[in-house]
């Protein structure tokens, strides 16, 4: 059975996930959290994460302003 902190740390996707997910580099990364506000959470320099939902929904928000846009 799953604690409350277990349910937090399997609902967060670390930086290095989100590079292996969208096969880019960590600049990539730093690039879409200063210039399209990725919701990148720094807990210090060495451990950052997102939230899954957080994730999902900027996805949907980029995916929205690119439809926009054409």
């Amino acid at each position: 059975m799953l604690n409350i902190e277990d349910y937090r740390m399997k609902d967060r996707i670390s930086k290095q996930e989100l590079m292996e997910m969208y096969k880019v580099d960590r600049s990539t990364i730093e690039n879409w959290k200063k210039n399209y506000n990725l919701p990148l959470i720094e807990i210090n320099s060495h451990s950052k994460f997102v939230r899954r939902d957080e994730l999902i929904e900027w996805e949907n928000n980029q995916t929205m302003k690119r439809d926009t846009q054409k």
